[in-house]
């Protein structure tokens, strides 16, 4: 039923995910012909930000009543550790 379809979709989500932060990262690095650190920082944390913007994922590691209490806007925080992630 309707648990399955959002088994899917979730799959599907982080699919097309890991395909995006290689379609972004890739690019980078054969403008600048080498590996970087920062790409993988960019791709991440920009992943991160689209991704809580839209609602279709959270921020690990912190507590919500944590995020939701700063003066920062979430997808800010998300982009920071969706970028540590990738670093």
């Amino acid at each position: 039923g309707n648990g399955i379809h959002k088994q899917y979709l979730q799959i599907g989500t982080y699919m097309a995910g890991l395909y995006a932060y290689n379609a972004i990262q890739c690019p980078m690095e054969a403008i600048h012909k080498r590996q970087s650190l920062m790409h993988n920082v960019l791709s991440g944390g920009l992943l991160g930000y689209l991704g809580v913007s839209s609602g279709r994922v959270g921020i690990p590691f912190l507590d919500p009543t944590t995020i939701y209490r700063s003066n920062i806007r979430p997808e800010l925080i998300a982009f920071a550790v969706y970028g540590g992630m990738a670093g």
